[in-house]
């Protein structure tokens, strides 16, 4: 990725494809470049939105990476086909990792699909 605003996109066609590792390669070739920890951090965050989508959600499963590089700020969408909940968000155990290592995380229903998002800041 480089400056401004950049997006990238992964789309997952069925519950077993991508496997969880390929996912860890396209994620780790589109952060070639970056600290070894925020690697670590945003692989955390994208394997339990990936994994929470695939455990409530049915496909395709989007994967979207938006980073503004002016707010050093990347949030993290993970799109599925799921009904509207109207019932509100439990933290789990993925989601509870989630809150804990981002800066805030929430959670989109239209229609027939939902997203949910995390947002992850680095210091310069």
């Amino acid at each position: 990725m480089s400056a401004g605003h950049d997006t990238v996109v992964l789309v997952m066609e069925d519950r077993e494809s991508p496997p969880r590792a390929e996912v860890e390669v396209w994620l780790r070739e589109r952060l070639d470049g970056w600290l070894d920890h925020e690697v670590l951090l945003v692989g955390t965050v994208v394997g339990e939105l990936v994994d929470n989508a695939r455990r409530y959600g049915a496909p395709p499963y989007v994967l979207e990476l938006v980073l503004d590089r002016w707010t050093d700020a990347l949030t993290i969408r993970v799109r599925n086909r799921a009904p509207r909940h109207t019932v509100g968000w439990s933290l789990g155990a993925g989601l509870l990792i989630v809150s804990t290592l981002t800066e805030q995380w929430g959670v989109v229903s239209a229609g027939e699909n939902t997203t949910v998002w995390a947002k992850v800041r680095f210091d310069d």
